[in-house]
C-alpha cells in the first residue's frame, strides 16, 4: 500500500478557492482505492489538531505561530511550521511519495523531498503570470521563481488542462514529458438534488421575483473572474429579456468596484450581490438557476462550470484556458470570447430563448462528467503516476541508505522466490 503526504494551505471546511475541494474529493477516491493518505494544512479556530475524514488522515497545524507583516512573509513562516510537523509525519508513517499543490507550500516540499530523498509530485493549479496576466512588481515576480523552483525540483508534475501544461512548459521550459494532464472532478451525484415544486419557490425568491430567469456567477470576486465583463453585457440583455435577474454570488477585494459599476450602468433593481454563499446555500443556488456564466479573463481549469454541469444549468464560459476544454461549443455550453461582453449578452439572448437548446446542452453536459470528469477515473489517472514515479524512485540510486537497503532487500527477496518457482516447476 502506497502512503501519500499531500501538503496544502487550504482544506475543508477552511477554503478560500478550488484548491480545498479539489484536495478533498481526491484524496477520498484514493483511500476507497487502498492508498493510505494523510492531508497535512492550516488550522483554524475550533478544528481538531488531527482527525480522520472518510478514511483519509487530516493533519493541521497552527500557521499563524510566527508574527508576519504581510502575506507573502506569512507564507514564508507557514512554511517553516508545515515543514517542522510534517518531519515528524514522515517519520511516523513512513510516507512513500510527497504531493505538493501549489506554490504556498513549495519551501516545505521541496525540504522535505531533500531531507528524506523522497519523490515529489507537484499539482500546479494555476500560475501567477496567469493570474495576473504578467509581473509587474517584486511581490508577483517572487512567487513566480518560487513556483519555477517547485517545478524543477519535482519528480513530476500534474497540470488540469492542456492550457496549464504549455504555460508551464514554455514560460520555466519544463519537460512535457514529465508533466501529465489530469483534469479536475466534481461529485456530480450530489450536485443535480431533487427540489419539491415549494423549495424550489423558496429558493428562487430569494434572489429574484417569481416570474424572473435567474443567470448565476459564483466564484471570487477578483479582476481575472471577468465579473465587470458580466456587468456590461446586462443592459443588452435586459433589453429584449426584461424578466431577468443577475445574481452575483461570492465575495472578494474587487466587490465595491464592481458594485459601483453596477449602479453606474442603473442595475441595482436587477443585479444581486450575495455575498460569500454559505454551504448549505451553494448546491440549491446552482439548481435553481437558469444559466450560470464563467465570464473570467484567465481560467487554468474552471471546476465551477463543471458544478454547473453536474446541476443541469446550462454554462456560458470565455473560451480561455481550461474553460476552452470542457466545454464544446453549442454541444456542452456555449464559449464566448474572452473580455467581450456582448458575445456574452448574445449568448445568454439565445440560450434565454430556447429550451430545447438549454435542454439539448444539459443533457450533453451531464454525458461528459460521467466520462471525463468522474473522480473514480481522475483517482486512477493519479495512482498510475503514484506508481509510475515510485518505480523510477526504487530502481534509482537517490535514496537514504535506510531506504537503499530496505528495497535491496526487497528486491533480492523477490528475486530469490522468482528462482525457487523456476526450480519448482
Amino acid at each position: 500500500m502506497l502512503r501519500v503526504l499531500m501538503l496544502s494551505w487550504e482544506f475543508p471546511p477552511f477554503k478560500v478557492g478550488g484548491l480545498a475541494a479539489h484536495v478533498n474529493d481526491l484524496s477520498q477516491m484514493l483511500v476507497q482505492k487502498s492508498l493510505e493518505v494523510h492531508i497535512l494544512t492550516c488550522s483554524f479556530p475550533g478544528a481538531k489538531e488531527y482527525e480522520v475524514v472518510n478514511g483519509v488522515h487530516v493533519h493541521r497545524f497552527d500557521a499563524y505561530a510566527i508574527p508576519a507583516p504581510d502575506f507573502l512573509h506569512w507564507d514564508l513562516n507557514m512554511n517553516l511550521l508545515m515543514e517542522q510537523k510534517a518531519i515528524e509525519l514522515v517519520r511516523k508513517y513512513d510516507i512513500d511519495i510527497i504531493h505538493a499543490h501549489d506554490w504556498l507550500v513549495a519551501l516545505a516540499a521541496i525540504g522535505l523531498k531533500h531531507l528524506f530523498r523522497k519523490p515529489l509530485l507537484v499539482t500546479i493549479h494555476s500560475l501567477e503570470r496567469g493570474r495576473r496576466n504578467g509581473l509587474y512588481n517584486d511581490g508577483q515576480r517572487m512567487i513566480d521563481q518560487i513556483e519555477n523552483l517547485l517545478i524543477q525540483e519535482s519528480w513530476h508534475l500534474i497540470v488540469c488542462s492542456q492550457y496549464m501544461q504549455s504555460l508551464c512548459h514554455f514560460a520555466f521550459d519544463f519537460p512535457q514529458d514529465k508533466m501529465s494532464i489530469i483534469p479536475n472532478g466534481v461529485r456530480y451525484k450530489e450536485f443535480n438534488i431533487k427540489l419539491s415544486k415549494e423549495e424550489q419557490k423558496k429558493h428562487h425568491l430569494k434572489y429574484a421575483k417569481p416570474e424572473e430567469k435567474i443567470v448565476a456567477y459564483i466564484g471570487r470576486l477578483v479582476p481575472e473572474k471577468g465579473v465587470n465583463v458580466l456587468l456590461g453585457a446586462i443592459p443588452a440583455v435586459l433589453e429584449k429579456k426584461p424578466n431577468t435577474k443577475f445574481v452575483i454570488a461570492g465575495e472578494g477585494w474587487h466587490r465595491k468596484e464592481l458594485e459601483r459599476i453596477a449602479q453606474e450602468l442603473g442595475l441595482n433593481n436587477k443585479v444581486l450581490f450575495t455575498g460569500y454563499l454559505p454551504e448549505e446555500d451553494f448546491l440549491a443556488y446552482l439548481n435553481v438557476a437558469d444559466i450560470l456564466v464563467v465570464p473570467s479573463t484567465y481560467e487554468p481549469f474552471g471546476i465551477v462550470a463543471l458544478e454547473g454541469m453536474a446541476t443541469k444549468t446550462p454554462v456560458v464560459v470565455s473560451d480561455v484556458g481550461g474553460l476552452s476544454e470542457i466545454i464544446d461549443h453549442h454541444w456542452t455550453g456555449y464559449k464566448v470570447p474572452p473580455d467581450n461582453s456582448h458575445a456574452i449578452a448574445e449568448a445568454l439572448i439565445k440560450l434565454l430563448d430556447d429550451e430545447k437548446l438549454r435542454q439539448k446542452i444539459v443533457k450533453n453536459a451531464y454525458e461528459k462528467l460521467i466520462h471525463v470528469f468522474d473522480w473514480e477515473i481522475i483517482a486512477d489517472q493519479t495512482i498510475e503516476i503514484y506508481q509510475k514515479i515510485f518505480k523510477e524512485w526504487r530502481n534509482h540510486w537517490w535514496k537514504t541508505r535506510k531506504d537503499h537497503l530496505k528495497y535491496q532487500t526487497v528486491t533480492k527477496r523477490k528475486t530469490t522466490q522468482q528462482k525457487e518457482k523456476q526450480l519448482n516447476s
